[in-house]
């Protein structure tokens, strides 16, 4: 399957693969503050499970920092 992750095309992964099983793959950490982008579209970390991704979609790994 292809995917786009963080604006990097990659076809090396497999079907049936939710964005928690992409972020085992990758090596991030699920935390609190992260927040997965898919195809505009985005999800918190207690959905990771639940969604799953398909052929040619745009995931972003977003990481929400505060500041002033």
């Amino acid at each position: 399957m292809r995917l786009i992750v963080d604006c990097v095309n990659s076809n090396e992964y497999p079907e049936k693969f939710s964005i928690a099983d992409l972020l085992r793959y990758k090596k991030v950490e699920a935390v609190p503050w992260l927040v997965v982008g898919v195809n505009g579209k985005f999800y918190r970390t207690k959905d990771f499970e639940q969604v799953y991704l398909n052929d040619g979609d745009k995931v972003d790994l977003v990481y929400i920092r505060g500041g002033g």
